[in-house]
């Protein structure tokens, strides 16, 4: 009981993407290139000159841009305006009409605090009914986030439709304050070779070499050219993210982020079709909190290459990609995942409803109100996943509070706490050590599980298990309680 007790007090508690290869055609035109960004150069220079130099006037200025539609003109009007707006302390640019941004990537790099705000609201579902700001764009990440600024600084950009664009509509190369990103829609992201976002936190990678080179000097000479980049906030809330062009295989992303160092992260209110909604990969910050919540997921059907690379040991059918919501390898403090909806009844046979491990035995998870709807896929929840080489390392779900949740359909394994092993890799290997976790009062009336309805594996210890599931239960660990015949809803000691 005091196990039980202890466990249930932790629940009460209120509760980028580095080094991945971001392909680009080889038609998509360099950041030397390019007006807009193709100034990045330029727009280095006349920040170092501007920062000699008290600004007085014009503080909190608000520049109006009417696009063009143009990619002659819209790319480098929106520069200009987003860094004057910069440069008079908490300005806003207020962009109307239509935007084309061409083939450019990197068009338009932020430099710091700023809000970059459109007209109408294309968050809604019928955008029809609201007109919108629109930017067009068949290049790699139209819109790139530098952020110089302190810890208390502001990006925001809020009520603009992303129509297109290769591989991604957002690169986060630093984020020292909070990065706001509200009431968007981000729609044609053509998908690159393996990946696609709609908004990526991301250190410089295989990017094409003029980029790389452009974007190593940006950060040369105003951030941080080693160590984390990304370390601030990031809030995406109310926006629709669709990843409608289809995708037959790699990584189809909405949010990701890997390897950061941000101390907030919070995904609220989004509307999302994608392979994997939410991805927060290797992040550090033992202090940090990750807050997923009240968002609306659709599973695309895109085949990932990652379930094909891990083994689950006497498992003979692979699973664990994609997964719609995927903070894993994560050192935070506290992690939420609370009234998301998630339907993934066209998603491959390998995917995942909700993957999870933290490496910090400290930290606290709680996994609540969520519903997930399945149709023969690999699990619902997997406590723990393999290593992934430059990505993540193996990891496992440890002091999770899993409760009142729903699961609805059929599936090959409702939680599991499952060894798995990276084919090419022998290190990325996970020996699945989950502990002191609770599941109880969840929903799983109209659940039915074919290989396991839970498995614990032989290193699990600790866990708490009272559901009624149907379908088999194993376990091989130790000290772990599992009572699949009834629910507890109206005991009072687990609350």
């Amino acid at each position: 009981m005091k196990h039980l007790m202890r466990i249930a007090r932790r629940s009460t508690i209120a509760l980028t993407l580095l080094a991945l290869a971001i392909p680009v055609t080889s038609g998509t035109a360099s950041a030397a290139q390019l007006g807009g960004a193709s100034s990045l150069n330029a727009l280095i220079d006349q920040l170092q000159a501007a920062r000699e130099v008290v600004q007085k006037e014009n503080l909190g200025a608000v520049i109006t841009v009417v696009g063009q539609d143009n990619p002659a003109t819209d790319p480098v009007n929106v520069q200009a305006a987003v860094t004057q707006a910069f440069l008079s302390v908490g300005g806003t640019v207020q962009l109307i009409g239509t935007f084309d941004f061409g083939a450019c990537s990197l068009c338009v790099i932020v430099p710091g605090p700023v809000t970059i705000s459109g007209v109408g609201d294309p968050s809604v579902t019928d955008a029809a009914s609201s007109p919108a700001t629109v930017i067009k764009s068949s290049g790699m990440a139209p819109f790139a986030i530098l952020d110089t600024g302190g810890p208390l600084g502001n990006i925001t950009i809020e009520r603009i439709w992303f129509n297109g664009a290769q591989t991604m509509a957002i690169m986060l190369l630093q984020v020292r304050g909070t990065f706001n990103f509200l009431h968007n829609r981000v729609s044609g992201i053509i998908p690159g070779n393996q990946f696609r976002f709609a908004v990526a936190g991301a250190s410089v990678g295989p990017v094409p070499e003029a980029d790389s080179a452009t974007i190593t000097a940006a950060l040369t000479r105003l951030g941080t050219t080693d160590g984390p980049k990304l370390t601030g906030a990031v809030i995406y809330d109310s926006n629709i993210i669709s990843n409608e062009i289809p995708m037959p295989v790699g990584d189809d992303n909405a949010f990701a982020f890997a390897q950061c160092h941000l101390s907030r992260i919070q995904i609220t209110n989004n509307v999302i079709l994608a392979g994997e909604a939410v991805e927060i990969e290797g992040c550090r910050g033992p202090g940090a909190v990750y807050i997923v919540e009240n968002n609306r997921i659709t599973q695309t059907s895109t085949q990932s290459n990652m379930a094909q690379l891990t083994k689950s040991p006497g498992e003979i059918r692979r699973g664990g990609h994609p997964a719609a919501i995927k903070p894993l390898d994560s050192e935070a403090a506290l992690v939420i995942i609370r009234n998301n909806t998630v339907d993934m009844r066209k998603a491959p046979p390998t995917a995942v409803c909700i993957l999870t491990g933290n490496s910090n035995e400290e930290s606290l998870t709680l996994i609540e109100g969520n519903t997930c709807a399945i149709n023969r896929q690999f699990a619902v929840l997997l406590g723990g996943w393999a290593g992934t080489p430059n990505f993540f390392n193996p990891s496992y779900m440890q002091n999770a509070v899993i409760r009142r949740n729903r699961f609805l359909g059929i599936a090959h394994l409702g939680i599991a706490l499952m060894n798995f092993t990276y084919l090419r890799n022998a290190e990325m290997t996970l020996i699945n050590k989950g502990n002191d976790n609770i599941a109880y009062d969840n929903d799983v009336r109209a659940f039915r599980a074919v290989r396991a309805a839970v498995d614990l594996g032989i290193a699990t210890r600790d866990n708490i298990i009272i559901d009624n599931f149907r379908g088999p239960i194993v376990n091989r660990g130790v000290s772990n309680t599992i009572d699949s015949k009834r629910n507890i809803t109206n005991r009072g000691d687990l609350r």
